[in-house]
């Protein structure tokens, strides 16, 4: 079960980025609310997580994916630019959080 809470704490995670990006520097207040409510959620669904899942791990692979999701979702919904070592770093993180997750057990 702590891994359907990361999961879902991951999602919100990235969700709530989302919001706080799409709320233009907290303008738009719709969107700048919903983000930091979501970013709430997230943390309380990571903090059930922590329960079951060594906190080293469900934190590495909390803060990696969300990383690599994030950035997929800002070129592609928001249009920003990712350079090559940028995609390179990404895949990077993904393979640090295979390996502390395979490995990173105490």
């Amino acid at each position: 079960m702590g891994y359907v809470y990361l999961m879902a704490a991951m999602a919100a995670c990235v969700a709530g980025s989302s919001l706080l990006t799409a709320s233009n520097g907290m303008k738009k207040r719709f969107y700048a609310v919903s983000g930091v409510v979501v970013f709430v959620i997230s943390y309380v669904l990571l903090s059930r997580a922590i329960l079951t899942i060594n906190i080293s791990i469900a934190y590495a692979v909390f803060c990696g994916v969300g990383i690599v999701l994030s950035g997929l979702i800002s070129a592609v919904v928001f249009k920003q630019k990712m350079t090559k070592i940028g995609v390179f770093c990404m895949i990077l993180i993904l393979v640090a959080c295979v390996y502390i997750h395979t490995f990173g057990t105490m």
